[in-house]
C-alpha cells in the first residue's frame, strides 16, 4: 500500500518586515573555517590584532563587525521611518 499523501498546510500571511543588514537574532555566523587565519592582523574597526576575517577576507573581530552592522541597521531604520529611503 502506498504511503498517504500529506495535506498541504494552509498558507499563513507572513508579516512584511523591513530589510535589515543584521540576521534576525542579531548575530553573524562565523562557524566557517574561512573566517580564521593563522596570521594576526589589526582589526579594521578597533585596530587590535585578530585572527578572524570577515566574508571578504578583511581582518575584523566578530564583536566589532556585529557592532558596525547594528550601527548601520540603526541608521537605515531611522531614515526609513522618516520616509527618506
Amino acid at each position: 500500500m502506498p504511503p498517504r499523501r500529506r495535506r498541504a498546510a494552509p498558507k499563513q500571511s507572513v508579516p512584511k518586515l523591513s530589510p535589515s543588514p543584521l540576521p534576525v537574532n542579531g548575530l553573524l555566523n562565523w562557524h566557517s573555517s574561512a573566517h580564521w587565519s593563522a596570521q594576526e592582523r589589526p582589526c579594521r574597526y578597533c585596530g587590535h590584532p585578530t585572527h578572524l576575517r570577515d566574508d571578504k577576507g578583511v581582518p575584523a573581530d566578530k564583536v566589532c563587525a556585529e557592532a558596525a552592522l547594528a550601527n548601520i541597521a540603526g541608521i537605515v531604520q531611522a531614515y526609513s521611518s522618516q520616509g527618506q529611503l
